[in-house]
């Protein structure tokens, strides 16, 4: 009859809806989607820590043990469905089994870490410093860049860049280091942080563009079946000083590979179009976040794009901004989302480093060892409608050092940049109070 055929005709549309729509969100690079943390070790001389498995479509944050503490420096890396591969604390490289490859041990060696920095169970300090890149000549090869401190007994220590080479091929398909610490640039006046990538406009190779410090220059590299190699020097428009710009704040690409950005507190925001054929940035736009430079934060800042490749957001210690770059004026569009709300778990939980997930939100890490995390549930929301909530979620054991994975601009030729259809469960609730003054 008219009500059964009815109903049938209805069943029908509401699969097909179904299946379209779960099909617009089918991601098919999922590299990111594994997240690591911690540092604490127990009595078995194993870190604590913690995973963020961005596979489960409910996902949550689930309790693990790594061989080696992980804090500032941490990269990771998957295959396109998610599985783990290996990842790197900066001192030694780990497989998906949890367990130090062959040769993965001493990456960053030298005076510097013998001297100051002890064993390799601490990891290795500094954000943005470590990246791990697929080998476009090789399904199993893979680079991992990081930036060794130089020692000097007289003047101040420096940076180098450096890469490490894995081949998936071995130790039975659980890895193993070819080469470390091979040095691919000849000075020593890279900056900390801001290392940053993105795939070439051919959806193989890799453009690196690293700033320099007591210079207004980019240094840009191109990785390819010959390896890495140097391209053209760039103008940042910006000089960016040892003392107020090194280890300062982070650098990023949008979603889209369209643009990149640099922001720290003291040379505020910067950006610039990016051609992802040629590796050229153009149309340097200086956006001053902050009117009040006599301000004092501190140099832990970050910065992160919306999905959509629309807002920019700005963390500076105690205040969180949106800029909006599809305005006639970027400038004229900042926005305070919010401000630092004073809780101590147990230390300061302050709005620092950030980083997109691939479930579409926003997630910020304070640079202290703290058990929350802040996260923008709504980034491609315009102002408070993105939904930035402090303490939102509530770690297992502390994230040493802020440490937050520092991965390349991933799907930046999918339709999709991540997957809304991720749910998330935080944790219990964060115990607040204001610090006394």
């Amino acid at each position: 009859d008219n009500y059964s055929y009815n109903n049938i005709s209805m069943l029908r549309f509401f699969i097909v809806y179904s299946i379209c729509f779960i099909a617009q969100f089918s991601i098919a690079q999922k590299e990111d989607y594994i997240w690591l943390g911690g540092y604490q070790y127990n009595e078995n001389k194993r870190a604590n820590g913690f995973a963020f498995d961005f596979n489960k479509k409910t996902f949550s944050i689930d309790y693990t043990t790594f061989p080696l503490g992980i804090e500032g420096n941490n990269a990771s890396i998957c295959d396109k469905e998610g599985n783990l591969l290996f990842y790197t604390n900066g001192r030694g490289v780990m497989n998906r089994f949890h367990q130090v490859m062959p040769n993965g041990d001493s990456i960053n060696a030298g005076e510097w870490a013998d001297r100051f920095w002890g064993g390799e169970f601490n990891g290795y300090p500094g954000s943005q410093n470590t990246m791990i890149l697929t080998d476009p000549n090789s399904v199993h090869g893979y680079y991992l860049f990081h930036k060794p401190i130089i020692y000097h007994p007289i003047i101040e220590d420096s940076s180098e860049l450096h890469f490490s080479y894995v081949d998936l091929n071995l130790d039975n398909g659980k890895g193993d280091v070819q080469q470390k610490n091979i040095r691919y640039y000849e000075k020593q006046d890279v900056m900390s942080s801001y290392f940053s990538a993105v795939k070439h406009s051919n959806g193989s190779h890799w453009w690196i563009i690293q700033p320099i410090e007591g210079d207004s220059i980019y240094l840009t590299f191109l990785l390819n079946e010959n390896g890495i190699t140097r391209r053209q020097s760039q103008n940042s428009f910006q000089f960016f000083t040892r003392d107020k710009s090194n280890a300062a704040g982070r650098a990023v690409f949008s979603p889209d590979g369209t643009k990149y950005a640099l922001y720290n507190y003291t040379d505020q925001l910067h950006v610039y179009d990016f051609d992802r054929e040629t590796g050229l940035l153009s149309n340097h736009q200086k956006i001053i976040v902050f009117q009040d430079s006599s301000l004092n934060f501190g140099p832990f800042t970050g910065i992160e794009w919306s999905p959509n490749s629309r807002f920019i957001y700005t963390s500076s210690h105690l205040y969180l901004h949106q800029i909006d770059m599809w305005s006639s004026d970027p400038e004229d569009s900042v926005i305070l989302i919010d401000t630092y709300n004073g809780t101590q778990d147990p230390f300061s939980t302050h709005i620092n480093y950030m980083a997109q997930g691939p479930d579409c939100r926003i997630y910020v890490f304070p640079k202290n060892g703290t058990y929350s995390l802040h996260v923008i549930n709504k980034p491609d929301e315009l102002g408070i409608a993105c939904n930035f909530v402090q303490n939102g979620i509530k770690l297992p054991y502390p994230n040493g050092n802020g440490s937050i994975p520092n991965f390349p601009r991933f799907r930046v030729d999918e339709i999709d940049k991540c997957d809304p259809t991720i749910s998330s469960v935080f944790g219990e609730s964060v115990y607040y109070r204001r610090e006394i003054e």
